[in-house]
């Protein structure tokens, strides 16, 4: 492998420079031959102009000092996994603030610790906030430990106003205003002013505290939160609690940035948006002056859908490709009008131009992602779930082929066959016979899967040098294999081919050599893909659908073995002589809940480590 080189590039056709500071210009990834640099796109992690002008050094300091603090202690309640480092701060926090409020027992100022809390809610509830860009912590941990924040600060003003209201502390200005004949109405309106603001922060917690709230109801949760937030500031403000414009401030600051710097002036502002088969659209932008990393995502608002909605979406693509994608799955009222535009008076199958604007990227990384610590990772999805992992397993790909050291890249994508649920529609059909090609199902395809497709050791994926294969219809030259022909003997031989002939494939290549000749020449790596069919189907759907086990070696029946899954890769990990290996799912809660427990369960003291990065997209 080549030595890692930072390198700057200035125009294109120019020759590369080599630079030791701030990070380079994101075109160096249009030229394939430039050598892969850890932490190179590090700084994608922030919008903030002047932190991503940081030297790519930076990144790598950080990591190796807070690495020990991203270790996973355990699962606590409201905040799910928990890392060393958080538990530390969150012990520190908690003693810090025991302290604070024995010394203000039974006094009004007691307020201040409440409100200080409060301030901390706001701060981490921001998608450019300091805390993250120290400490690595990502937008969708930081947000869990915003939640508890607020639930802790609504608490403390509840014991501030049980203070307040039944006296159990007096300060000289209560005293001072006994005198005053005003000063009865004066304290009833402190009070109330407190009651209130304490009743609209219990209801943002309370109506936040539920995923699936949020989830099925995110329009109407995200305007009601705007609104309590809005009447807590203004509240407090009038009860002499105005040290919370602070975390107003900063909140304030980020929307700017977000809606005028990035959505308003930095990124583009027409988009293309295309119905795919399966009910899927992808929306596509030019990538100029668009940087970003492979699973990192985006908040998109497009006006003729609604101007008030920001939707959050994984971008599917990868650095380097000529057009920046996004792929929406059509599931609830916003994606079923995206649909219906992307459908309205266009030719069936082509993209149609429209207006957007975008937040981001966002979306940093739970464990170092972006240097050469791992060489070894398993990548799991489910569903939609997909676009993030392959988007980061594509963008893998690529930087391997520049020399980035990768030993094992096992991508896992399982799903139901969405092409059954709602049938492929006519244009979708006229789609699929132009562009996809038949390595995999219709439900698999819309272009979301790119060349990087891995059997046996062989790439199978469509290469852009050679010819379209259209899908092949039932009844055509190669005719379509009965699924009853498939014994259940043989479907469980299939679903696991990739991972049992994997270690007798990577023995065979290094069978002349010792595992540590095998390692330093790079003999034996394994690079594998999985695509999993979890629904059954009827032989008329599955010809539809493109379902052809016969001639898509990747295919696999059923689901994937998790815990079998993380055996092999154990085996593989010892093998190669790798003792780390990075694992990124995202998809249902179940499903990365589950990973997380395998992970946890199947690392072992000296042995091999699995770190776990995972999304679910629950703001």
């Amino acid at each position: 492998m080549p030595h890692p080189i930072h390198i700057t590039h200035n125009r294109v056709g120019i020759e590369p420079v080599p630079s030791a500071v701030p990070h380079p210009d994101p075109s160096h990834l249009a030229k394939p031959g430039a050598p892969w640099a850890p932490y190179e796109c590090a700084y994608t992690e922030t919008t903030v102009p002047l932190a991503r002008a940081m030297p790519y050094r930076y990144y790598k300091w950080r990591w190796m000092a807070l690495n020990p603090f991203h270790r996973r202690v355990g699962v606590f309640p409201l905040i799910g996994q928990v890392t060393w480092g958080e538990l530390i701060v969150l012990l520190a926090a908690l003693a810090v603030a025991a302290g604070w409020a024995a010394g203000q027992w039974g006094q009004v100022s007691s307020g201040n610790v409440a409100v200080t809390f409060l301030i901390i809610a706001y701060v981490l509830a921001t998608r450019n906030n300091a805390v993250t860009f120290l400490f690595g912590l990502s937008h969708e941990r930081a947000i869990a430990w915003h939640g508890l924040a607020a639930a802790a600060g609504t608490g403390l003003a509840l014991y501030h106003g049980l203070i307040e209201q039944l006296g159990w502390g007096e300060t000289v200005d209560d005293t001072a205003a006994a005198d005053d004949s005003s000063s009865a109405d004066d304290l009833e309106s402190y009070n109330l002013t407190g009651w209130i603001s304490f009743g609209l922060m219990s209801a943002l917690v309370a109506t936040s505290a539920s995923r699936v709230v949020r989830q099925y109801l995110w329009n109407t949760w995200q305007m009601l939160h705007w609104v309590l937030l809005i009447a807590v500031f203004a509240v407090l403000t009038i009860h002499s609690a105005a040290a919370v414009l602070i975390g107003a401030g900063v909140w304030a600051v980020d929307l700017l940035l977000r809606w005028v710097y990035q959505a308003g002036l930095q990124n583009p502002h027409m988009v293309e948006i295309v119905a795919l088969p399966s009910d899927v659209v992808r929306i596509s932008w030019d990538p100029a002056d668009f940087s970003y990393a492979g699973g990192q995502y985006v908040f998109i608002n497009i006006p003729g859908i609604s101007w008030m909605e920001f939707h959050p979406f994984s971008l599917s693509s990868a650095p380097g490709e000529n057009r920046v994608h996004l792929h929406v799955r059509v599931l609830g009222d916003w994606t079923k009008r995206l649909h219906a535009l992307a459908t309205k008076d266009v030719t069936p199958g082509q993209p149609k131009l429209v207006k957007a604007f975008i937040e981001g990227p966002f979306g940093s990384p739970a464990i170092d992602l972006y240097g050469d610590r791992y060489k070894a990772f398993l990548m799991i999805s489910g569903g939609i779930g997909v676009t993030p992992v392959q988007s980061f397993f594509n963008h893998l790909m690529a930087q391997r082929a520049r020399g980035r050291p990768v030993r094992l890249a096992h991508l896992v994508w399982s799903v139901r066959d969405r092409a059954l649920i709602s049938s492929v529609l006519g244009y979708d059909d006229v789609y699929a016979a132009e562009h996809l090609p038949s390595s995999l199902p219709l439900s698999f395809q819309p272009d979301l899967i790119s060349p990087n497709q891995y059997a046996n050791g062989a790439n199978i994926g469509p290469q852009p040098a050679t010819p379209y294969a259209p899908p092949t219809p039932a009844g055509s030259q190669v005719p379509m294999t009965p699924l009853a022909a498939y014994s259940s003997q043989k479907q469980r031989a299939m679903e696991h081919a990739t991972s049992t002939t994997a270690l007798v494939d990577m023995e065979r290549g290094v069978a002349s050599t010792s595992n540590a000749g095998a390692a330093a020449s790079g003999a034996g790596d394994f690079i594998a893909t999985e695509f999993y069919l979890t629904q059954a189907r009827s032989e008329t759907a599955s010809a539809k659908a493109n379902i052809r086990p016969e001639l898509q070696p990747a295919l696999r029946m059923g689901r994937p073995d998790l815990p079998k899954l993380f055996e092999e890769t154990t085996r593989r990990a010892e093998f190669l002589q790798l003792k780390e290996v990075a694992v990124y799912v995202c998809g249902p809660s179940v499903m990365v809940e589950e990973v997380e427990k395998l992970a946890a369960a199947s690392s072992k003291w000296g042995g091999v480590t699995f770190s776990v990065h995972s999304e679910v997209f629950q703001f």
